[in-house]
């Protein structure tokens, strides 16, 4: 669950616990609202009553008509309702509480708006209009959509602040496909900022020793190449041919070695750029050979290669010829018998050779500069990244006696 999600669930459930809270507060006081107009009600009702047996008790007809009766009623904020117009609101109306009071029933109504007390009895029947005006609990409600509002605006507030946080992971991003540009100098005060700056900081130091390592290695390159030109002038004045020629596979041997070291420092410095066509992988060997420098009875006697479909491959072609190249050169050294078998089918090429089992892993034998195998253990790291940027799949097994990679898509 993202830091966003779990923001989002906290505000909700706030926003739920404030509406739940303000819900129970405007029920509790409708109720005690409700409680106090009953009370009014009935205390009407018996002033009613009071009056019809005063009436009765000295013989005297009910005149519900009289000024004092009516005065005290008014006090109670109600007025009596026409004798026409009982039948009509008494249809129309709900009944919301009814009680009953010396054999008469005693019934609260509500019209739309408007409420009534109503007392019925077999002598009589009155009905009273509440004047009481019945408000809205505005500041109740006005208080809550505050609340709510002050509720939304720290969500907003809160969730803008993180978003540099979105911004800093696609920049985290960039610099994983290689833009060591990227700056992350943030002028906010929050902690957010201070791992932004901390995170330049850094950057800047890694680009620099980048900058540092490429220069260096490019220098030493660069001055390789003037000694063996100057070899190679020098070795044309030569009289033994023989020699000659094994001075010139020296040379060209350490200008192949130069090239692919170069190739191999733009790899790793993210700052090559993949040449993707579709090739035939049979040729794309015949070149990871050629940068081997073997003589033609050398690859006859110690290299088989066996085409059983061809294997077309979108992929880069000298990128590709120096990840095979680094995979046979590193089954001849560590082959039994000095041998290796490639097989090409229509979906892969696999390269097998005899040997004994290592004894490490093979992440041991894969990372760079491994002193427990032959040579600078660069050649399983060189392969492994090469598959990483062609998005290949690489697999390694080794059954009775035999280590066989396997490149595939």
């Amino acid at each position: 669950m993202t830091l966003y999600s779990k923001i989002r669930i906290i505000f909700l459930v706030a926003t739920l616990l404030l509406t739940a809270f303000f819900g129970a507060y405007a029920y509790i006081q409708k109720n005690q609202q409700i409680q106090t107009m009953e009370k009014r009600y009935m205390q009407s009702a018996r002033i009613v009553m009071k009056h019809f047996r005063e009436a009765k008790r000295n013989q005297e007809e009910v005149n519900f008509k009289d000024e004092e009766f009516l005065h005290i009623i008014q006090n109670y904020l109600f007025e009596s309702v026409l004798a026409e117009d009982i039948g009509t609101i008494e249809k129309t109306a709900s009944v919301i509480i009814e009680h009953s009071m010396a054999r008469s029933k005693i019934q609260i109504l509500r019209n739309k708006k408007d409420f009534y007390l109503f007392v019925k009895n077999r002598h009589f029947e009155l009905m009273f209009k509440d004047l009481e005006s019945k408000k809205m609990p505005f500041e109740l409600i006005a208080l809550y959509i505050l609340a709510l509002v002050f509720l939304l605006l720290l969500y907003f507030w809160l969730t803008r602040s993180l978003g540099s946080l979105k911004v800093l992971h696609q920049k985290i991003l960039s610099v994983e496909e290689g833009d060591l540009s990227v700056s992350f100098k943030s002028q906010n005060n929050d902690e957010i900022a201070q791992v932004s700056n901390a995170f330049d900081d850094a950057l800047r130091k890694i680009e620099s020793l980048m900058h540092s390592r490429q220069l260096f290695l490019r220098t030493i390159m660069h001055e390789l190449k003037t000694p063996i030109g100057k070899g190679r002038l020098l070795n044309e004045f030569l009289e033994d041919e023989k020699q000659k020629d094994q001075y010139d596979m020296v040379f060209e041997r350490l200008e192949l070695l130069i090239e692919e070291f170069s190739k191999i420092e733009q790899m790793l410095s993210s700052s090559y750029t993949l040449k993707l066509n579709n090739y035939n992988v049979q040729e794309m060997l015949d070149q990871a050979l050629e940068l081997m420098i073997m003589e033609e009875d050398e690859i006859e006697e110690q290299v088989e290669v066996v085409v059983v479909e061809p294997f077309v491959l979108n992929t880069d072609y000298e990128l590709f010829s120096l990840a095979l190249k680094n995979l046979i050169d590193n089954a001849l050294k560590y082959s039994t018998n000095k041998k290796v078998s490639i097989k090409i089918y229509a979906d892969k090429i696999e390269i097998v050779n005899d040997g004994k089992a290592f004894m490490e892993n093979l992440e041991e034998f894969s990372q760079p500069f491994n002193t427990k195998g032959n040579g600078l253990g660069l050649g399983l790291y060189i392969v492994q990244n090469i598959m990483k940027m062609l998005t290949l799949q690489l697999s390694y097994e080794y059954d009775e006696g035999k280590h066989a990679f396997t490149i595939f898509k």
